[in-house]
């Protein structure tokens, strides 16, 4: 059931840096559901995650997983990229469309060799879902989780990795919201086995703390047997769980995640997804495990290497860093103009589908802004004109010294708050910080397949023509042979 947007004109711009939990209680029993009270925050303008992780200094270290902390770094600078000292970013501070006709091919194959169209579904290596779009600020899949199953719709997040369920309602932003995406109750499956241990995670909107659980789960026409998850007891700010799909194990956690489930169990042949978002309201959205939609793109899809390279990262925390080698503006009628330099520029930037804008270097967020006659807040949050969203222009973000660059669709680009206010695409990144992302007012313009058996993020600008799904990580970066139909 979709939901609808008509509540987002009250909304206001809710600003939350470093979020954590409050004294949090433990009556909140995850049986029981949500009977508890507290204060209602305010309700969601938009979602920035993740910016920092904890284990809850209470609890210590679970024998289950923890949630890593990024070392502090005390320079403003990049850390350079040495073998022996690996990356991380510094910080300021802590009616749903019905599935396409996936095997119906249209037109002409390529003449280029692609991978094998499956048309049975005993055959097919690939798991495919509608994603829901939440007014521009998230996007949602449902999982069916339990015997009999239990309907949950969770964040889908890469920017973190693992997946918990059931935020409290109470203390969310919108009680009323979180309400819709359902609950998952232990007690209530056949199937459940609880595994204890400690969860905790702080995003950049938001906490939650809980602990570990294990039980049957269907997701994206895929039934995975005994998958663990987090089940929260308590949280804050975020009204949704998370299904994390970054990297995971044997990086970040000591459990197969649900991506390294389905390739463990073959019902797909590696750790590989693709994301077509769409545009903003278009209904659209995507995503597919072990599968590529040739008919969301034109031409072969680009290699962007993941930068710095996994085994330059922190081995705690790995995440699908690409490094952005221009940034700049398209105006209607004009001739694209770059705001970086043409050979030399490097900004390490996260791909993050959790975080509603992206969070780029305050120049660059000065000269973009300017093009629209942007006004600043108090606190630094640049707001424009909505009739931009109507302005067939695109800003624009190079890979790969220019061999790919995905041009975003003003419209796509600029965030609408609600009716009449405007956010710009792109904010300052914290003072003092580089950890810069590109979230869904970038992702919303590419199309992208985060390849993790090749430390790769392919990429092409986004069309719609169709639906025909393909199987991709039978062979390492056999994704190159995939040719888009549009």
């Amino acid at each position: 059931m979709l939901l609808h947007f008509a509540i987002y004109t009250t909304l206001f711009l809710t600003v939350s840096r470093g979020a954590s939990l409050p004294n949090l209680s433990n009556e909140h029993s995850l049986d029981d559901g949500d009977k508890g009270g507290g204060k209602r925050t305010r309700d969601p303008g938009y979602v920035r995650m993740p910016v920092s992780r904890q284990k809850f200094k209470s609890k210590g270290k679970s024998k289950r997983g923890w949630h890593w902390g990024p070392p502090t770094d005390p320079h403003n600078d990049p850390p350079a990229l040495k073998s022996n000292q690996p990356f991380q970013p510094t910080h300021a501070s802590s009616s749903t469309r019905p599935p396409p006709t996936l095997t119906r091919i249209t037109r002409s194959p390529p003449t280029q060799q692609s991978p094998t169209l499956y048309r049975r579904a005993a055959d097919r290596r690939w798991g495919w879902s509608n994603l829901e779009e939440l007014g521009g600020i998230a996007y949602i899949i449902q999982l069916d989780i339990g015997t009999p199953p239990q309907k949950v719709r969770v964040f889908v997040d890469t920017g973190s990795y693992e997946l918990w369920v059931n935020p409290r309602c109470s203390t969310s932003a919108s009680d009323s919201l979180c309400q819709t995406f359902g609950n998952y109750f232990p007690s209530k499956s056949n199937s459940a086995m609880h595994i204890g241990g400690n969860f905790a995670v702080t995003y950049g909107t938001g906490a939650v703390r809980g602990s570990y659980w294990s039980d049957v789960m269907s997701i994206a026409m895929l039934q995975i047997p005994q998958v663990q998850f987090a089940v929260a007891a308590d949280s804050n700010y975020t009204f949704a769980g998370i299904l994390g799909l970054g990297y995971a194990y044997p990086y970040s956690i000591p459990y197969p995640s649900v991506l390294n489930l389905m390739v463990s169990q073959k019902m797909i042949s590696a750790p590989i997804f693709s994301l077509g978002l769409g545009g903003d309201g278009d209904g659209f959205s995507e995503i597919i495990f072990g599968g590529v939609n040739r008919w969301k793109f034109a031409g072969p899809l680009v290699p962007v290497s993941i930068w710095p390279p996994v085994k330059e990262q922190d081995p705690r925390w790995v995440q699908y860093w690409v490094n952005v080698t221009s940034v700049g503006l398209t105006k209607p009628k004009e001739a694209g103009k770059l705001y970086t330099p043409r050979e030399g520029f490097s900004m390490p930037t996260l791909i993050d589908t959790g975080s509603t804008l992206s969070y780029i270097r305050e120049d660059l967020v000065a000269v973009i802004g300017q093009q629209f006659n942007a006004e600043i807040d108090t606190q630094g949050n640049y707001f424009v004109d909505c009739k931009y969203r109507d302005v067939a222009g695109t800003v624009d973000f190079g890979f790969n010294s220019g061999a790919m660059v995905i041009n975003v669709r003003y419209k796509d680009f600029i965030y609408q708050l609600y009716p009449g206010r405007c956010m710009l695409g792109v904010q300052p990144a914290d003072y003092g910080s580089t950890y810069y992302v590109l979230g869904d007012t970038f992702i919303r313009g590419a199309y992208l397949v985060f390849d993790q058996q090749s430390d790769v993020v392919w990429m092409n600008q986004y069309y719609n023509c169709g639906d025909g799904v393909v199987t991709v990580g039978q062979t390492p970066r056999d994704t190159r042979n995939v040719v888009g139909a549009c």
